[in-house]
């Protein structure tokens, strides 16, 4: 069914807040003796701002302590803060793209209007400011999500029919408030996926789809116009990501059984660099030590099972054949490219045959000028990364890996969340 208009949830969608929230939610909650878990995280996702708090201080059985409490309590860390959110992934390139094609676009959040107005005050939402038609928040509809009535005043603020709206959400609450409004909705998850409904892509209403990141949003799906800048099928990262790393013996999965010789790079050097990045199979430039020669690389991001999908890796595969090992040497890589989500297989054959095909993919894009021209890179050359390396503007997306019993599938596994 084609969409006639996009409806965007704002926290956790479009902008990184979700982390800042966890961040100033844990300080207020260590200051009365509590802590906030996961399920306090999946109580309050979506919700309006009090309503979380009391969602937490249900859960959490709190005495002596309200939810207006920790409201009043957490609001001045987080005002003092809000500039400091991102863009999540995709999210930039999707928006510019919609509004260049003339879709009418609007946001329904839970945000309070003045909330909404600080958080789109930074650096991340200067393209949000002229983006949308309209802007609902959740202090301006009676019932806040699930309840409908943000999506419904976004539908009426803009003239088109609720069943011809398309709605983007992160939280399950959200995806309710829609699939409510008698909306179709793309759930791109901040939980894990058993805490969302199974998409129906031919639904009237509800979900329809869930990714794991606006990266992986096809327009035309919907009915809306494609996107016209992939390269060989691969969508060019703007900004590029600079990462540098120390090389590090790995688990040798790559080399032993795969017969692809990745390079693992030291998880220290990598922590505040891979922080934000969503996992998936990406391609770009990588150069080592004191030479100042590049290759062609692609890599994986993603989870390691090992450390218990608590650790992010990246493992780049230089596509040249280099007669030594260069462990111990300073790894510099500014990817430019974003292949494909991670994906699970059933066969060490078929994993090995799509990490293949996505060098394949990896150096036909590169030799587009645009993204040939990143080879040229200064933080490629020996030396360039005496200050801290510039992070990805974004953020991880993940889903635990699956045990398996089979060897072979679980080696798959193992290489398709964080090592190619």
């Amino acid at each position: 069914m084609p969409a006639k208009a996009v409806i965007w949830d704002l926290d956790g969608t479009l902008l990184d807040t979700e982390s800042l929230v966890c961040e100033a939610s844990k300080t207020v909650l260590a200051a009365h003796g509590a802590e906030l878990t996961p399920a306090c995280v999946a109580a309050g996702l979506g919700k309006r701002p009090l309503e979380a708090w009391q969602a937490v201080v249900n859960l959490l059985g709190l005495e002596g302590v309200s939810a207006q409490q920790l409201y009043d309590e957490s609001e001045p860390l987080l005002t003092a803060r809000w500039g400091e959110v991102r863009m999540l992934p995709g999210a930039g390139r999707l928006l510019a793209h919609l509004r260049a094609a003339g879709v009418p676009m609007a946001v329904a959040t839970s945000t309070p209007r003045a909330s909404f107005a600080a958080k789109i005050s930074g650096p991340a939402g200067a393209l949000l400011q002229d983006a949308f038609q309209a802007v609902v928040c959740g202090d301006e509809v009676e019932s806040g999500k699930p309840a409908p009535d943000v999506f419904l005043a976004a539908a009426r603020a803009l003239g088109v029919a609720p069943g011809d709206c398309l709605v983007v959400e992160d939280a399950p609450t959200g995806v309710q408030a829609a699939a409510a409004a008698g909306m179709r909705v793309v759930a791109v998850p901040s939980l894990p996926k058993s805490e969302y409904p199974t998409p129906d892509p031919d639904a009237t209403s509800g979900c329809c789809q869930v990714l794991p990141s606006l990266l992986d949003f096809r327009p035309e799906a919907h009915g809306l116009p494609p996107f016209t800048d992939a390269v060989a099928g691969a969508i060019p990262l703007d900004p590029v990501w600079r990462i540098a790393g120390t090389v590090v013996r790995g688990f040798g999965r790559g080399s032993k059984e795969l017969g692809i010789p990745t390079a693992n790079l030291d998880r220290a050097c990598l922590h505040g660099q891979l922080a934000q990045a969503v996992t998936g199979i990406y391609g770009g430039w990588a150069a080592f030590g004191p030479s100042p020669a590049v290759y062609p690389m692609v890599m994986s991001v993603g989870f390691n099972p090992f450390y218990g999908n608590e650790e992010k890796t990246c493992e780049p595969w230089l596509l040249h054949e280099f007669e030594d090992d260069f462990y111990g040497e300073e790894l510099r890589l500014v990817v430019c490219l974003y292949i494909r989500p991670e994906a699970d297989f059933t066969s060490l054959e078929a994993l090995v045959a799509r990490i293949h095909q996505d060098a394949a993919v990896t150096r036909e894009a590169l030799q587009h000028p645009a993204l040939a021209a990143h080879r040229g890179d200064p933080s490629l050359q020996p030396g360039s990364h005496r200050a801290p390396c510039t992070a990805p503007d974004a953020t991880a997306r993940t889903e635990a890996a699956t045990a398996r019993t089979d060897d072979a599938a679980t080696r798959a596994d193992d290489a398709t969340n964080g090592n190619l």
